[in-house]
């Protein structure tokens, strides 16, 4: 299998530990160690040692590119890893051919793969200086390092955006930060990142209310439309926060005490900064009605578009995440119920909330392709522990259909498929919808109905909000178009009569009132 980690992408703003490599690349500490003895650079020369994701992102992108140059002296290529590596020397043998060719042999230090190389003149001086005991171990490093300070591709780039002076601070960040979802924590460290972008890297335990100005002038200038990398006031207020929380929390680590302890206050923006920006425009989504017409334009033919129509269904029909939608099994769907299972421990839900969502009263045709995409995998021969929307690869290929030691089809990592569902219903539409827009499209029709109090509340509450504020402010609001459309049909004779009303009506209407009040609470 190949090992040249083309497809783990760490995430640049993160900090990594050694552990989490041997998680992340499933390798052993001594293949780190490998690394960290050719080209990768740790964030510093304490213990334990620590990375930065972007750092190790470009290491592995340089040893791939540097497979395909010409290798330098010591350095083979593995067919294995795909990449170019220094391997060890006390793995290496020399043989020598028929015709007087001299070949080196050894294995490989990442995967444990046999490589080997025509002999050289410079490889034959670098194994000599290997074997010299009088050779320092940081000289045969500086032989083996491609670029200073082991950077690799974009070095000025990485030197410019990647300061890695508050690296361990961040990392201890990290690990209070667990308790949040994982979406969370890389827009609190991306505001983090900003922050020393600004600074130019200046440690956190040198802050001043100086600096925590130069952040916030710089914000009030992304706030304003006219600026190039012009941030939306949503985005300027999250980053605001997240600062303000990081700061709060920094104020209460060792060594960084003596810090001003109004720090964080000095984030706020004033109201005017967001004064020359116009509301943002309410998301495009569609009425239950068009989203149902869509549904059934969607092709049929094959396996995986039938799984892209139950997609979009259920996306409706339970008012669903793209993230929670593809991590749903087969058990979590409850057809003679009409519940769907949100289990946190298994899905992956926002805030990790477990909930029993009753499929909204929609029309008949969500329900449908359900019900159908559901009997078609138990055909198929899933189990309740497969996926119940399963990659287009166990689609495919028939041997996923069987079973294979008991293990269950697992379900997809990332919500591509959803999109792509999303983008194939709305193929022949000119206004393009999101599978978030599902969500807007299920609150407005809360408002279209005539419903009680009560029932409001339990819609709310189906679609996952704790309050019916949720759902109100940030859920279904009106286009500009609709919202104006609607205006223009008021008619003048809409407006209704004034009531007046005598002073001995009044004093009858407060004694009708009192009566009820005295007969129902006594």
């Amino acid at each position: 299998m190949s090992r040249s980690y083309k497809n783990v992408r760490l995430k640049k703003d993160r900090v990594y530990c050694v552990d989490d490599l041997c998680s992340k690349y499933n390798v052993c500490k001594n293949t780190v160690s490998n690394w960290v003895q050719t080209d990768l650079k740790p964030i510093d020369k304490k213990r334990p040692n620590l990375f930065r994701g972007a750092a190790l992102n470009l290491f592995h992108k340089e040893r791939r590119q540097r497979s395909k140059l010409n290798l330098r002296a010591g350095e083979f290529k593995c067919t294995g890893c795909k990449s170019a590596v220094f391997p060890l020397l006390e793995t290496i043998t020399e043989k020598k051919l028929r015709n007087g060719t001299i070949m080196y042999f050894a294995y490989c230090t990442d995967c444990n793969a046999m490589v080997q190389k025509i002999s050289s003149e410079a490889d034959r001086d670098y194994f000599a200086r290997l074997r010299n005991p009088n050779t320092t171990v940081g000289c045969l490093h500086e032989v083996k390092k491609a670029v200073p300070a082991g950077i690799g591709i974009n070095e000025e780039k990485f030197a410019q955006d990647c300061w890695s002076t508050n690296d361990r601070i961040i990392f201890a960040w990290q690990i209070y930060a667990g308790r949040l979802d994982e979406k969370t924590i890389d827009r609190h460290l991306a505001a983090i990142r900003y922050c020393e972008r600004i600074t130019k890297g200046k440690a956190f335990d040198q802050f001043t209310v100086l600096d925590v100005s130069k952040i916030r002038d710089d914000l009030k200038r992304r706030a304003c439309p006219d600026a190039e990398d012009h941030l939306s006031k949503s985005s300027v207020l999250h980053f605001v926060s997240h600062l303000k929380a990081f700061v709060k929390w920094l104020l209460k680590q060792d060594g960084y005490k003596r810090l001003p302890q109004d720090l964080p206050d000095y984030f706020d923006l004033p109201r005017r900064a967001f004064s020359k920006s116009l509301p943002r425009s309410a998301k495009q989504y569609k009425s239950i009605e068009d989203a149902a017409q869509l549904l059934q334009e969607m092709p049929t033919g094959t396996l995986q578009a039938q799984r892209d129509r139950a997609i979009v269904a259920i996306a409706y029909l339970g008012a669903l995440r793209a993230d929670t939608i593809v991590s749903l099994r087969l058990c979590h769907l409850d057809i003679p119920n009409k519940l769907i299972i949100q289990d946190a421990n298994v899905v992956r839900a926002k805030n990790g909330k477990s909930l029993k969502i009753r499929w909204f009263s929609i029309l008949d045709i969500f329900h449908e392709v359900i019900v159908d995409w559901a009997a078609t995998l138990t055909d198929l021969g899933f189990k309740d522990d497969d996926a119940l929307f399963p990659s287009n690869n166990h689609l495919v290929n028939k041997k996923a259909f069987r079973e294979n030691d008991g293990v269950s089809i697992p379900v997809m990592a990332t919500t591509y498929a959803v999109t792509k569902a999303f983008a194939m219903a709305c193929r022949n539409s000119p206004e393009k919808i999101t599978p978030h827009s599902a969500k807007h499209s299920i609150s407005a029709e809360r408002d279209r109905r005539r419903l009680s109090q009560e029932q409001r509340k339990a819609w709310s509450e189906n679609m996952g909000h704790e309050n019916e504020t949720t759902t109100k402010k940030f859920y279904g609001k009106l286009p500009d178009e609709r919202r104006f459309k609607l205006l223009e049909e008021v008619q003048e004779d809409q407006v209704a009569p004034p009531l007046y009303l005598s002073d001995e009506e009044k004093i009858e209407m407060a004694n009708e009132f009192l009566k009820l009040m005295n007969e129902k609470f006594g």
